[in-house]
């Protein structure tokens, strides 16, 4: 098997759990080193990291990472903000991408790297980890072996705190983060949504700030959608509470019911129960370099981080209107 050589942009806390992965998957990615924040504070940070990592050579910016000949793919894990430019400079630079959730936070950006990544002939990968779950993979072949019967309800929910670095960041900043909790974390839930019941045709929300008084965004959010079958759902996120067991996806049918929790139940019996977070990290790296080698699309494309980008914004819009949106797929 030929390792696919790898560089990381942005090592900071979801760079800890991708090297991690990475450790796992040695037989198939060389990781050549890693760029973080040019402050020569910043600069300073990532030489102690990439000393952990396991001595890899530290980038002093994105641009000469990225300039580097002998790194095929890049891994972008830095601010949402960033994401759009490093991945599209990646692409130029005839670089596979793997990009942190949100990919950008504009849709026709999103459709700009798509459109870009169609004509070098790369993959853009959004880190969507959790479809590459057992429980998740196993979860849509139930459904769409009609299984469940005709599904009537969805619920996706996740409920937690954030470390203090996270509260009092980046994502603290409107501008940068693109959101509060439904567009970081609660994007897992989304993609989720679209990935297992597909798009909806009817958004409304309802958001507030409880907890995290000091960030722009919202702490908490509740989106409700409606498909074209008449089917409901509700994705829930929030980070103002402490009940860290409250995460969970369900999917009611007339015949059946989907649980993810702790593992995959299909009416009360356990399926499997491979749904770690940290294994979700070492299954996207394995899809992605398998979607480098045969040239094949992501589970999860760009085209539905673009869906999954512009449910949460619509949702945004009418978050505290009292109105329904017509949903239309990008």
């Amino acid at each position: 098997m030929k390792k696919a050589t790898l560089g990381i942009i942005g090592a900071g806390w979801i760079g800890d759990w991708y090297f991690d992965a990475y450790s796992r998957c040695t037989d198939r990615f060389h990781l050549v080193g890693a760029a973080g924040n040019p402050s020569p504070e910043g600069f300073a940070r990532l030489e102690k990291k990439c000393a952990k990592w396991g001595n890899i050579r530290p980038y002093a910016t994105a641009e000469e990472l990225i300039a580097d000949p002998s790194i095929q793919a890049i891994a972008v894990f830095s601010p949402n903000s960033l994401h759009f430019e490093q991945v599209k400079m990646a692409l130029e630079a005839g670089k596979h991408v793997l990009v942190e959730k949100p990919v950008t936070l504009d849709v026709k950006q999103d459709l700009e790297l798509e459109k870009l990544a169609e004509k070098k002939g790369l993959i853009v990968f959004p880190g969507h980890n959790f479809v590459y779950r057992p429980v998740d993979v196993e979860a849509k072949k139930i459904i769409e072996s009609g299984r469940l019967g005709n599904i009537s309800y969805g619920s996706f929910r996740a409920c937690h705190f954030i470390p203090p670095e996270h509260s009092a960041g980046w994502r603290k900043q409107m501008p940068l983060a693109g959101g509060g909790a439904m567009m970081d974390s609660g994007t897992h839930l989304v993609y989720q949504s679209i990935y297992l019941l597909g798009l909806p045709k009817y958004i409304s929300c309802f958001s507030t700030k409880k907890h995290y008084l000091e960030m722009d965004g919202e702490d908490t959010c509740l989106i409700t959608v409606q498909y074209a079958s008449g089917t409901v759902a509700q994705i829930f996120q929030s980070w103002s509470t402490a009940d860290d067991s409250a995460a969970e996806v369900r999917i009611q049918g007339d015949k059946g019911v989907l649980l993810i929790s702790d593992a995959l139940y299909f009416n009360g019996k356990k399926i499997t129960d491979d749904c770690s977070y940290a294994n979700s990290f070492y299954h996207t790296l394995e899809a992605f370099y398998n979607s480098i080698e045969t040239a094949e699309a992501p589970v999860s494309t760009i085209h539905d981080a673009a869906n999954t980008l512009s449910m949460i914004q619509t949702a945004y819009q009418v978050s505290g209107t009292r109105k329904i949106a017509e949903y239309k797929p990008i």
